[in-house]
């Protein structure tokens, strides 16, 4: 272990989505037999100097999403550097890069807002706007807002409403009170749109009826903990993550390269709650949707569910039928079945596991829901999608 390379990691980004950069990083460093060594730059920046001649790295992962300022005008002494959600500005020197594709995962949450022909969107900015994740996000909510001919409202927040949930809540409710209805919000960070929620929520506005609301992160400490819960755009940070690591390795073998920038697509909308659509608004279909959702894989049974409603069977299957458009049983095979393609996508769990989680009783007849519904096998799913993923970095 002492001829491994060492790599420093730099980390800016909340906890809740670091793990999962971390993890693709690790997965990597795994792959190449390197030492990481982590280093939290939240809250003071680090002696950079010091660290490098302490640890006598090989290179360096730059973690920007959270405070990307800690990194400008810095001599890393030409060691090989890659910066995961860079800013423009970033060192003052161009560096390999990888983010999320900021303008995508806007796209994503808008399309999911206007499946609900809303009157109004309002945009909810980061506490600093001019960072590009933020301000690449807006620009996409102007474009499309003007595009479909719907008014929109920016929300800033003020400085020290990062520190202050109570007030950042405040200013959204103010803004809220003025939006015709129904509004669609979409906030830059689930934290944000967890106040966004909590503000529409205390305005005794029907949600998603008359406002929706849908963030990005998919962090389910916060999404879950909303009332309603919170719909959510999740990157694919554990791919960020790797493809940082992927970068690194080749800036490292070859310090001439040029520099080069990566995105990286996110996986999809999580919806929950706050923007779940519905043919017909029924409470109790609402109730269901959410019990499918977050118990499907313990062996929940359309007949469980239909007692909720308090009807018939027939009356119950028929009720959520008109409002989502499946049956109960097709509603928990399709959560069965994407919660197994996240376990086949990670790559780290057997699909004999996959199908233990999910509530399969064998792997046999998971096999076979699986082909039914995808056209393959699970096992050629993974390879197929980790063939995409190699493509595409």
């Amino acid at each position: 272990m002492s001829d491994a390379k060492k790599v420093i990691v730099f980390r800016t980004g909340v906890l809740g989505t670091w793990r999962e950069k971390f993890d693709g990083i690790a997965t990597y460093a795994k792959s190449t037999g390197w030492s990481l060594h982590t280093v939290d730059a939240r809250t003071a920046r680090p002696d950079f100097e010091q660290l490098v001649d302490y640890w006598r790295p090989s290179g360096l992962i730059l973690d920007a999403s959270g405070a990307p300022e800690m990194f400008n005008g810095v001599d890393f002494k030409g060691l090989p550097a890659v910066v995961m959600n860079p800013e423009k500005s970033i060192c003052g020197q161009c560096l390999p890069s990888i983010s999320s594709d900021s303008r995508l995962i806007a796209k994503l949450a808008l399309s999911e807002l206007l499946e609900l022909n809303p009157s109004s969107l309002m945009f909810i900015e980061w506490f600093e706007p001019k960072i590009a994740w933020s301000s690449e996000k807006r620009a996409v909510c102007e474009e499309v807002a003007r595009m479909h001919g719907v008014p929109l409202a920016v929300v800033t927040p003020a400085a020290g409403d990062d520190s202050n949930p109570t007030n950042l809540e405040r200013r959204i409710s103010e803004a809220i009170a003025e939006m015709p209805r129904p509004c669609g919000i979409f906030a830059v960070t689930d934290a944000i749109g967890a106040a966004a929620t909590s503000a529409a929520a205390r305005s005794g506005a029907d949600m998603p009826g008359e406002i929706a609301v849908i963030s990005v992160d998919d962090d389910p400490e916060i999404c879950e903990s909303c009332t309603p819960t919170l719909s959510s755009v999740r990157p694919d940070f554990h791919r960020l993550g790797f493809g940082a690591g992927r970068l690194l390795d080749e800036a490292m073998r070859n310090h001439g390269m040029t520099p080069r920038s990566q995105q990286v697509p996110p996986l999809g909308v999580v919806r929950r709650a706050s923007s779940r659509r519905l043919r017909v608004y029924d409470r109790t279909v609402h109730a269901a949707l959410e019990r499918i959702r977050l118990h499907a894989c313990e062996g929940l049974t359309p007949g469980d569910v239909a007692k909720d409603f308090d009807v018939s069977r027939r009356m119950a299957e028929m009720r959520f039928k008109s409002a989502t458009g499946k049956t109960l049983g097709e509603e928990i095979l399709e959560r069965r079945l994407s919660v197994a393609c996240d376990y086949l996508a990670d790559g780290r769990t057997s699909v004999a596991a996959v199908a233990n989680f999910c509530g399969w009783k064998s792997d046999i007849a998971f096999r076979k829901a699986f082909k039914s519904r995808f056209g393959v096998s699970p096992l050629r799913w993974r390879c197929q999608e980790r063939l995409k993923s190699s493509s595409e970095g």
